[in-house]
């Protein structure tokens, strides 16, 4: 099991690195296109993925959280998986042509139509996906599903800075989408060996333990694309071009940290889900890693959301400074939920995550619907986003508790150090980057980050290695940092010598 736990953590470790530079150059790439493109552009583009996304939830029926579990699946079950991912995106590429003059009527956007036509023959490409793909996270091979996820990055981003720069429309952005996806597919067909045949023999097998995938997945869009139907349809396009660009900006840093852990941890939650106890503590450490990684990332982008966006988007995206804060919140606090729905999954109680984002929808509909009515608006929609979030998370500790017996001491030990050095850093940060419009020049935005980014991770990184020598040198995530940053810093002293 030791052996199973190091390939867990050099993944995960490898997966952060790789997924810090392959979100890096989304990064850039959204920051070019702000300057090139203007909100209404973001927010056409976002409109048509509201009502692909709408088609889509219905196929993601979770198959490579079903076959990783399953340590003894045939061929028969992969070839079944492709069949039925082939299957829907002929159904969501039919249904979104179906679909494209009245969602152009909803949003009363007639460009909207030509947009949703090209996403339909998106859908029907990307259902063709290679299913062994699956096996670089299930083997532990994540260079090779990194290497997947960077390649077609990269082409994506050429592509679509290309684009941009010649029409300086939304067309770039859907011309990203399609390379990226239609990529994806050709690409799964070279790192991998694995041919899909047609095969429907395992497909009840597998829809038994999706089914709740699926569920999970229909209730996540209506919490992730709730609002753009509100904005959309009441507000235009702009103002929801800048609501998306503020939740991609806000919740990078814990999002873009949170994936590639659990992309890692997931495989190693599955060898060792037998035995409670050893998943309990593996639970906890990718907890404490993903709150020392990530909350630092979350509050400190809430902290400096005013200088990031007079120094990187410019003045056409000033609207985004408040909700690039309230939504930072919201992407600090999911990192106390975030390994929930994969200990649900890998127990066999995928209904229990389907209930628990049941709930959070239940709560937050009605919510967002209230406050926009009132005239609250975007800013009101992204309150309830974070307000209901976090209500929630109360009760995702408490489901964790009943299967692992982890109860709020085990959580409080690894949780208090990072959350304690967070709020030093963020009040050295707020020392440093008092009030929002003090930076009133690029120049002057500038010269705050330079001094915030890097006193900000020296007085965590140093608080929390205190804390931890305080609190007797426990077994955490620190553990597990301290020897790859004295590596590092070993090779920077060499390097100068």
């Amino acid at each position: 099991m030791n052996q199973v736990g190091n390939k867990v953590t050099v993944g995960a470790i490898w997966m952060i690195g790789m997924r810090l530079i392959e979100r890096g150059i989304g990064f850039v790439s959204t920051l070019i296109l702000a300057r090139l493109l203007i909100p209404e552009d973001f927010g056409l583009v976002a409109m048509a993925m509201t009502v692909f996304g709408f088609i889509e939830i219905g196929g993601q029926f979770g198959f490579d959280v079903a076959l990783i579990r399953n340590r003894q699946t045939s061929r028969a079950h992969y070839d079944s998986a492709w069949t039925l991912s082939v299957g829907y995106g002929l159904f969501t590429a039919l249904a979104l042509a179906a679909l494209a003059i009245p969602s152009a009527a909803y949003f009363n956007e007639p460009r909207l139509k030509a947009v949703v036509f090209v996403l339909a023959v998106i859908a029907l490409i990307q259902g063709f996906d290679n299913i062994g793909t699956v096996d670089f996270r299930k083997d532990f091979r994540f260079g090779k599903d990194f290497q997947l996820v960077f390649t077609k990055k990269v082409i994506s981003f050429f592509v679509t800075l290309a684009l941009a720069y010649t029409f300086r429309s939304y067309w770039a952005l859907l011309g990203g989408i399609a390379t990226s996806r239609i990529s994806g597919v050709i690409l799964s067909y070279w790192l991998h060996p694995y041919r899909p045949r047609f095969n429907s023999s395992e497909i009840r097998e597998l829809l038994v333990f999706s089914r709740w995938i699926v569920l999970r997945g229909i209730i996540d869009y209506f919490l992730d694309r709730g609002p753009d139907f509100l904005i959309g349809r009441f507000l235009n396009a702009s103002a929801l071009g800048l609501y998306r660009v503020s939740c991609e900006i806000s919740t990078l840093p814990t999002s873009e940290l949170i994936f590639p852990i659990m992309r890692a941890v997931y495989p190693g939650y599955a060898a060792v889900a037998h035995d409670r106890r050893m998943l309990a503590s593996s639970f906890l450490m990718a907890q404490g890693t993903i709150v020392t990684l990530t909350l630092p990332a979350g509050v400190g982008i809430v902290m400096l959301a005013d200088p990031i966006v007079r120094l990187l988007l410019g003045p056409n995206w000033l609207a985004t400074i408040p909700l690039i804060q309230i939504l930072g919140l919201y992407g600090a606090v999911t990192v106390f939920q975030a390994t929930n729905i994969s200990i649900f999954n890998v127990l066999g109680k995928p209904h229990w995550g389907a209930a628990l984002k049941g709930a959070e929808a239940i709560i937050l509909l009605p919510t967002m619907f209230t406050l926009f009515s009132r005239g609250y608006g975007v800013v009101g929609t992204a309150w309830s986003v974070f307000g209901v979030h976090a209500l929630m998370i109360p009760l995702g500790m408490l489901l964790i508790g009943r299967l692992l017996g982890v109860g709020f001491r085990d959580r409080f030990a690894v949780a208090w150090r990072p959350v304690l050095a967070t709020a030093i850093m963020a009040a050295l940060l707020g020392w440093i980057s008092p009030a929002s419009g003090s930076a009133v020049s690029a120049s002057a935005a500038a010269l705050q980050l330079a001094i915030a980014l890097p006193a900000g991770v020296i007085v965590f990184t140093l608080t929390i290695f205190v804390l931890w020598k305080i609190a007797g040198m426990p077994n955490g995530p620190e553990r597990k940092l301290l020897p790859i940053l004295q590596e590092q810093f070993n090779r920077n002293n060499h390097a100068r010598i």
